[in-house]
This record gives structure tokens, sequence and C-alpha cells, in this order.
């Protein structure tokens, strides 16, 4: 018999996001390549629209658009008072542009260090907006000259359907690593590291470099970027053995992934969570990566990769990987079990528990 008792569903929320990172809206995360904070900006904003709430996206886009339920809208317009939920990326400065919304959060996709800055400071303190943070070191470096963080907001960031849960491989790949992070992220050193200590006891190895961009179509990196991104002088076998690739789309890149063997990435400090990591290590991809940053989070030390930090462990442990069979399987085998994260949908949950329907 049908239960006669009402069924109470949450009500439609109205939620605004603003984000001055770049120009993107719907269309862009499946025609281009996008850095972290905008792909989870969108990926987000269309998990919320597909659950019935009304989405709207500020960014510094030129003409508004409707896509997938989306609201995507210029910065330059502001939206209605009252919003339910006001969420700006990272940006003090953007506290203020959504009228009087019930309730206001701040996204910190990157380190909270600029939120402490003295001309952004005092916005801080006029709005006290909920923090909401995706990694432990950015709650270790949070200054204690802000806010308190009252109803700080954990939320690491979900990884996209297509890189979770995929079967393992039946084989390992060929003994190629994979760089696919910005330039000045320690490729410099990467590179010197793989000349001098990896390639010479891996003859026939590759490293795959992808996330270039800024060169022009006839551009040489080997000049553009020589003694800033890449070191000068190496041998020619090993500039033939870092294959440095135009930039290309998500499909493309996950695809050189799952056939990399190992990413051996040395970061930087202002890694606050490298999404390209946990994507890589969902797809199986054991990890070398220094102790810099969020990187040692993305990275179980022993069973999904290593942690190192001098040159010589560094280079012993991507050797180790690049050729030991039976070590490569236990670590992909532990990447597939261990580090699927969170689905978008997941966050979605934790999201709307946390900001929409939890009291102010």
């Amino acid at each position: 018999m049908r239960d006669p008792r009402p069924i109470n569903f949450p009500p439609m929320s109205t939620i605004v996001f603003a984000d001055r990172t770049s120009a993107y809206d719907g269309h862009a995360l499946d025609e281009r390549p996008l850095g972290g904070t905008e792909s989870s900006v969108t990926r987000l904003a269309r998990e919320l629209a597909a659950r019935g709430h009304a989405v709207s996206v500020h960014t510094r886009i030129e003409r508004a658009a409707t896509i997938g339920g989306v609201d995507w809208r210029p910065l330059t317009e502001r939206p209605a008072p009252g919003a339910d939920l006001y969420v700006p990326v990272q940006q003090p400065s953007l506290l203020g542009f959504a009228p009087r919304p019930r309730k206001r959060a701040l996204w910190v996709l990157w380190m909270p260090n600029n939120l402490k800055h003295y001309k952004q400071i005092g916005r801080m303190w006029r709005y006290r907006p909920i923090p909401v943070l995706m990694s432990r070191v950015q709650e270790d470096t949070y200054s204690r000259w802000l806010p308190a963080r009252t109803g700080q907001v954990f939320l690491p960031l979900a990884l996209p359907d297509e890189v979770r849960n995929l079967a393992p491989l039946a084989s390992p790949p060929r003994p190629r690593a994979i760089f696919a992070s910005n330039p000045s992220r320690n490729l410099h050193r990467l590179v010197r590291i793989w000349a001098d200590r990896i390639l010479p006891r891996v003859p026939g190895a590759v490293l795959d470099v992808y996330g270039v961009s800024g060169l022009g179509p006839s551009q040489d990196p080997w000049e553009a970027w020589k003694g800033r991104h890449l070191p000068d002088g190496l041998p020619a076998q090993a500039k033939t053995s870092v294959r440095i690739h135009e930039p290309v789309g998500r499909a493309a890149l996950k695809e050189a992934m799952r056939a990399a063997r190992v990413i051996p990435y040395l970061g930087h400090k202002s890694e606050a969570f490298c999404l390209t990591l946990a994507e890589a290590q969902a797809l199986g991809v054991p990890a070398v990566v220094a102790r810099i940053g969020a990187l040692p989070e993305r990275v179980v030390d022993g069973v999904t990769g290593f942690h190192r930090d001098d040159d010589a462990g560094f280079a012993e442990a991507t050797v180790a990987l690049l050729t030991d069979d039976a070590l490569w399987r236990r670590q992909h085998e532990a990447a597939i079990r261990l580090q699927q994260g969170w689905s978008w949908r997941d966050y979605a949950d934790r999201f709307e528990a946390e900001l929409i329907h939890a009291r102010p």
C-alpha cells in the first residue's frame, strides 16, 4: 500500500559561484584543457544544477549563456541579492560581489597565503566567510591572523568518473614516465635527475611531458626554455628520451597516463592539492614525489608510490618502478584499490550537507 505521508524533498537553493581565474564556461571543459580550479568549479556547478538547484557561475567570460542547467555570467554582471549560498573562489576581493547572501563561503583552491595579504585581510574580517579547504597543508598554513575558522568545511577534491574504478592493466607498460603539469613546477630539476641518474640505468626509458603551453607552433622548447624550464647542454640521447607534447584533450591525457609506468613529480611549495597526481593515482599510476605542499597527501609512501626528497633517492625509486615488474604490479593495484577518492556526486552530497542544508 502506498504511504500516504507527503515526501519532503529538500527545497531548491540559489547558489552563486564567482571565479576570476580565467574566461571559461560550461563548454570549456569539453573543448580544451583546463586547470584544476576551472574544472572543479565546472563539475560541481553541473552536479548541483542536476539536483535542481539554481546555479550561476560568474567568470571572466564576455557573454552570458545557460549550459547544462548552469547559468554562466560575466563578472561584469552582479547577481541578484539574497542568494542562499554565495561561493567566491579563493579571492577575498570577490567576497562582496554577491549582495546580501544568506550564507557566504570561500572555496580555497590554492594555498591560503593571499588571504592574509594586507589588501585582503580586511575583507576576510568584514565578511568572515566559511572556509572550504581541501588539504591538510591548507589547514596547517591557514594564518592565525585570519578570522577563526568557525564552521570550517574540509572537502578533498573529487575525481571525474572517467579516471575512477578502472580494472588493473593486464601487463606492465613499457618503461615510460609522465609529467603532466606546468613546466614551472620543477620540470628543470626533474629532467636533470632524469638525464643524470635515471636514463643511464634505464637506457630505453622515455619521459613524456604534457601540459605544455605558451609556445608558438614552430618554437623548439629546448631553445625557448633553455636554462629556465629545461636544462642546457644535455647530450642528444637524453634530449631524445624527453618527449615534449602539445596540449591534448582530457581523453588523450588519460590514455597517456594510463600507458605510463610511473609519474615522477617534484612539485612546488604552492601545491594545495595536485589534482593531476590524484587522477594519475586513481588510474593506477605509481608516483614518486617530493615531500612538498600537498604531494605527500596524494601518495601512500611505500604502497602507491614513494616520498623522496633527495635526487639520489628520487632517482632510485623511479628506476625501481620503471624496471621491477613485481613492485610496479603491487603499487599499481594498490593505487586502484586505495586512491579512487570521491566522485563529484559524493562531493556534491557533502557540499549540500555542509553548506546548503546546514544551519547558518
